[in-house]
């Protein structure tokens, strides 16, 4: 399992398709302090042993999406279009495999980020990673 690989097909996905975001995408703890908003964070938190069957190995990534402090309203649309570009869509990691994130539905979170000061929606996608 080539996790730069997916890390970056993931990354350059986002760069793509998400264009009020364009080159605003940060790895985990990545973003600069004064980073113009909306931007978007993207982290792997782990592989998920409930589901991971002798069929396929799934690993569990998330994308936060910073807005503004007041505003979290503008901040919705940003979120819808992260999940409409990834959710079972095919994309080609730099390697020529191909992935298809799933939305994990119900995983939609609001949050505050005092650090940053400011309003964050936490989205979760599961990916296909290898097979046995």
């Amino acid at each position: 399992m080539d996790y730069a690989d997916l890390r970056e097909a993931v990354y350059n996905h986002l760069c793509t398709n998400v264009p009020a975001v364009s080159n605003r995408v940060f790895w985990s703890y990545t973003a600069p302090k004064n980073t113009e908003r909306p931007y978007l964070v993207m982290y792997f938190t782990g592989e998920l042993p409930s589901i991971n069957t002798y069929c396929g190995v799934w690993m569990q990534f998330d994308v936060l999406c910073f807005g503004e402090e007041a505003n979290i309203l503008s901040l919705d649309p940003i979120a819808d279009l992260v999940v409409s570009s990834l959710h079972k869509t095919d994309i080609t990691t730099p390697l020529g495999r191909t992935i298809r994130p799933e939305y994990n539905r119900d995983s939609r979170v609001d949050y505050w980020d005092e650090d940053s000061r400011s309003n964050v929606i936490r989205l979760k996608f599961w990916i296909p990673t290898d097979l046995w």
